[in-house]
């Protein structure tokens, strides 16, 4: 394992690309899920121009959020892309810094691609939806009925996609008893589960507990019900459809474009004045609860998607932004995939995450307004999100030229 590391070390020294993610493009095996249901539900291509945008921005609103948020970010030594939008479209987006430091490669102007870590969760919840949405699953059912083999019998979807089943850590068991040089998948993490007789932490329903290891489960349960490998359905249904061309979940054999590669941000870690991007890791090939990756660009695509209710309808979409609640009746700050808090008199979807080198924030704000942070140094983005807004809502300027007729317009 060793000796092929050096290799693959060297290859990327030779061609001065030396980025996180094509190394583990280079490793593991092709996880295929069998077919099990029709896929003629597919979602049709080329739903792009449902969300063009309309607003027009004020000249000095525009001028006012560069130069403070700028002056933010600089001031915070920020390292990655930054985006503020509103009503579909971004007053605000720009890359700081550099996708590999040690290489001294710096951002592109757009399309710089990261990591989400728990960001991504949203995608494997809205998957779970479509499913729903047609049918093939219920969100109650129980997790067993479709995966052969699930040994916890009282957990549903439900509990999976609201973080209430009590399922322990699948990290843990890997970190301690994975000892094959390859990179698990989903039927490795359901063998380990079942092999170690884990517990769970409490009975399903009873607490909330933020749980990696549901998410993992539903990426499987989203391969056994369609068909598909995870990252196929979403490359098939969520990314194309879209014109997310930037965005994919990883999986072993994935193949992306060289243009995707050289827009690929490096995860880095900070130890004082040494700065060395992160490796590969062992549950890397584990995907639904982190492994997606995407751009400030294409999220504010699915955002939009989101607010057009292109994917799925407002009905079913509204059971994401929903306080789940435990046995007791008691609700929890959680709902499918999207943290919830109250702001004013209505709450807010949010999600952040942190892995490997990334943290990332994705804030939804009352009046269609989006804040996505992506940052790849693993330097701290606590409270970033909310120095912005408070730029937002300091601005002396209307952020819309004509507001009444684009108002009136939507």
């Amino acid at each position: 394992m060793a000796a092929f590391f050096r290799d693959i070390s060297r290859f990327f020294i030779s061609i001065r690309h030396i980025f996180f993610l094509p190394v583990l493009l280079l490793i593991g095996n092709f996880h295929q899920a069998h077919d099990k249901y029709d896929t003629d539900w597919k979602q049709q291509p080329d739903f792009a121009f449902l969300y063009e945008p309309v607003v027009r921005f004020s000249p000095e609103y525009a001028e006012f959020m560069e130069r403070e948020i700028d002056h933010l970010l600089r001031r915070r030594g920020f390292n990655g892309s930054v985006m503020v939008a509103h009503q579909g479209k971004a007053i605000y987006n720009r890359s700081f810094g550099y996708a590999h430091r040690p290489a001294r490669i710096e951002f592109r102007d757009s399309d710089n691609i990261f990591q989400l870590a728990s960001v991504g969760k949203q995608f494997t919840a809205i998957a779970t939806l479509m499913l729903f949405e047609k049918g093939l699953i219920g969100l109650d059912d129980p997790v067993h009925w479709h995966i052969m083999g699930f040994p916890y019998e009282d957990i549903t979807i439900r509990h999976l996609l609201n973080h209430t089943s009590g399922l322990q850590n699948y990290m843990y068991l890997f970190d301690h008893f994975w000892r094959d040089d390859r990179l698990p998948n989903f039927d490795d993490m359901l063998e380990m589960m079942v092999n170690r007789n884990l517990p769970l932490n409490f009975t399903p329903g009873r607490r909330f507990s933020y749980s990696n290891s549901g998410y993992a489960f539903l990426a499987m349960l989203i391969e056994k019900v369609s068909g598909e490998t995870f990252a196929g359905f979403l490359s098939q249904n969520i990314f194309e459809p879209l014109g997310m061309k930037n965005s994919f979940a990883f999986e072993p054999s994935i193949n992306i474009s060289h243009e995707q590669t050289r827009g690929l941000a490096a995860g880095h870690d900070r130890s004082g004045r040494f700065i060395r991007v992160i490796p590969v890791d062992h549950v890397d090939g584990i995907t639904g609860d982190k492994g997606i990756f995407s751009t400030t660009e294409d999220l504010l695509k699915w955002n939009n998607s989101l607010e057009m209710n292109i994917l799925i309808s407002d009905e079913t979409l509204q059971m994401a932004f929903e306080r789940g609640r435990l046995r007791s009746g008691h609700a929890i700050s959680y709902g499918f995939g999207f943290r919830l808090q109250r702001q004013g008199n209505e709450d807010i979807a949010y999600h952040n995450g942190w892995w490997r080198g990334f943290r990332t924030a994705y804030v939804r704000l009352p009046e269609n307004t989006l804040i996505v942070i992506l940052n790849n140094t693993n330097a701290s983005i606590n409270g970033l999100d909310r120095q912005i807004q408070n730029i937002i809502n300091r601005s002396p300027h209307p952020k819309f030229t004509d507001k009444e007729e684009f108002l009136a317009s939507n």
